[in-house]
């Protein structure tokens, strides 16, 4: 190939009398040129190619830049650049840098968002590269792309991804020895150091030391070296001892041959997860120790069963496992529908607790306080079903003990109250009498002092009866005295005195008998006071005797009264031990069952 020029040369009338050609050879330039034409076309025929002017003005656009950005070539060539940017970006002091920077001849790449026709985000790999003219100048600007907005959205999808497990988890990398390289701060206030007190350290600055001199550790290096996944939960060590359980994955990145990198380790802090766990277990452990616990599928068949529940029930693991509930249960309550209800209740999830007869080996009667307790998956259905009970066959048959007693001693009770009503009925009874006796006693009394005052008005009258006795006595001593006076004058007249001394003699007579009456009076009288004076003491006696036994009466009025009133007390006491017993009976029954 020649770069050349043909000179006709001519004679001195102007007529070509030959030709002249200059050349030269341009063979290495056009294979040159050929090869760049051939690297632009394949450049456009695969790349988005625009051309703008240094102002930012469209010169030329290909196919794949407007069907990439959905504008046809006539609705872009003449319109700037920012016609495919973001307003917000097209207005910034950025963008003016930008084109200020290809104006000077500078060239720039990267990723670029750009905007489409319709509006819709646009992502490319693209080159501006300024074209200079011979002087060296730049005098236009070509723009080869590719769409890279899959891409963008994969490599975005995968940074939001990672950006969200760096949130929520602790992450941190290592090189294929165990050297940190970098740690988020999830993953640093997790252990509670910064990231300079870590990066460049071993991994088994997190790890007691005895862990990190073993064997296992050595391998476990080894493994992620070679590209192998590790995970699992593992204890470490953070600031100041403290310890820290993780669950966590060691994942080897690989190069584009395959070969590992470096180790990322993606983790959460399950420290309080392990100590709820660990207090879980402890419960779990605690009760299994204390309690008869069997474990049974949906059917109802037996999958396992601890120590305590075999010896409860009399059987060994062997026996049991495999078999179906009904093998502890009574035959006639196999048949009821309480039965088939109370195996449908548990597979609908339902708890089931309360007191349970059960049949042991050899058909021994087993009571038991049991909960059954569905056991659900992670989707909330039930899967199997956990029972945990305890012994209480002792505390039944006691309590049926105490039921016969209580129902013993009820009877007893209420044959008590009979007695206690009869006791109270007498008690009225005998208060009544007492009261009547009372009155009697009281009645008496007053008799006797009526008789006393009786008796002293009769004494009164024999002491003055015997005050006129005595006078008609010593008138009867004078008459007398007289009498024999006269008889002695009427002697002494002698004749003439005969007929007084006749009746001086009478009256001599009358008065020694009236003397003798009066005598004899007074000895009554005296004899009959001295009788009114002892009948006076025994009047005194029998009214002190009257008011003793007033007052005996009264006092056993007020103790009968007393009893009655203690005896209609505990009548009612009886009555209410009688109810509280009756209540003690059927809670006792309504317990066993």
């Amino acid at each position: 190939w020649i770069q050349a020029t043909y000179n006709p040369i001519f004679d001195l009338r102007g007529r070509p009398t030959r030709i002249v050609k200059y050349a030269t050879d341009m063979t290495a330039q056009r294979h040159a040129a050929a090869e760049a034409e051939g690297k632009v076309l394949a450049i456009s025929r695969s790349h988005a190619v625009i051309e703008f002017d240094l102002n930012g003005t469209v010169l030329d656009a290909n196919d794949n830049f407007c069907q990439l950005l959905g504008y046809s070539q006539e609705e872009v060539v003449g319109q700037h650049h920012r016609m495919f940017c973001d307003p917000g970006y097209a207005g910034s002091q950025d963008y003016i840098r930008f084109w200020q920077k290809l104006s000077r001849g500078e060239h720039d790449s990267g990723e670029y968002r750009r905007v489409t026709k319709s509006g819709d985000d646009c992502w490319i790999q693209a080159s501006y590269s300024p074209i200079f003219d011979l002087n060296g100048k730049p005098w236009k600007v070509v723009k080869s792309a590719l769409d890279v907005t899959a891409e963008r959205r994969i490599n975005n999808d995968y940074r939001g991804k990672i950006e969200a497990i760096g949130r929520a988890q602790a992450v941190i990398e290592f090189d294929l020895e165990g050297n940190v390289l970098e740690a988020n701060a999830t993953f640093l206030e997790m252990m509670g150091y910064s990231l300079e007190e870590v990066r460049g350290k071993h991994h088994r600055i997190f790890c007691e030391p005895e862990v990190a001199q073993t064997r296992e550790y050595e391998n476990f290096w080894n493994t992620l070296a070679r590209g192998e996944y590790q995970s699992g939960e593992f204890k470490r060590v953070g600031r100041s001892g403290k310890t820290v359980w993780i669950r966590a994955t060691y994942n080897p990145i690989l190069d584009l041959a395959g070969k590992p990198i470096k180790i990322v380790k993606f983790a959460v802090d399950v420290t309080e997860e392990r100590l709820r766990t660990a207090e879980f277990e402890g419960q779990v452990a605690a009760v299994d120790r204390s309690q008869a616990t069997i474990e049974f599928d949906l059917s109802g068949n037996v999958i396992t069963a601890n120590t305590n529940f075999l010896s409860v029930m009399g059987y060994t693991l062997r026996e049991i496992v495999g078999q179906h509930h009904s093998m502890f249960c009574d035959a006639t309550y196999l048949k009821t529908r309480e039965y088939g209800d109370f195996w449908r209740n548990l597979n609908e999830g339902k708890t089931h607790s309360g007191r349970f007869h059960r049949v042991g080996k050899f058909g021994r009667d087993v009571y038991i306080q049991a909960s059954y307790g569905p056991v659900f998956d992670l989707s909330g259905k039930p899967m199997r079903v956990v029972k945990h009970a305890y012994d209480v066959t002792m505390q039944v048959e006691l309590e049926q003990k105490v039921k016969a007693k209580s129902q013993e001693m009820q009877a007893k009770i209420t044959e008590l109250a009979e007695y206690i009503r009869a006791i109270t009925t007498g008690a009225i009874g005998a208060a009544d009498l007492a009261a009547a006796t009372q009155h009697a006693a009281r009645d008496g009394n007053d008799a006797i002092n009526h008789t006393i005052q009786a008796i002293d008005l009769i004494s009164k009258s024999s002491k003055q009866i015997a005050k006129t006795v005595t006078v008609i006595g010593e008138l009867a001593s004078q008459t007398n005295l007289l009498a024999f006076n006269a008889a002695i004058e009427a002697v002494r007249a002698g004749e003439q005195g005969v007929g007084f001394s006749v009746v001086a003699e009478e009256v001599r007579k009358l008065a020694e008998h009236s003397a003798k009456a009066a005598t004899e009076i007074t000895d009554l009288i005296e004899e009959s006071s001295a009788r009114v004076a002892a009948g006076t003491d025994r009047s005194h006696s029998a009214r002190q005797a009257f008011e003793e036994i007033a007052r005996s009466v009264q006092d056993t009025a007020a103790s009968i009264h007393q009893i009655s009133e203690s005896a209609a007390m505990q009548e009612g006491v009886s009555v209410e031990v009688s109810d509280i017993i009756a209540d003690m009976v059927s809670s006792t029954h309504a317990v066993a069952a």
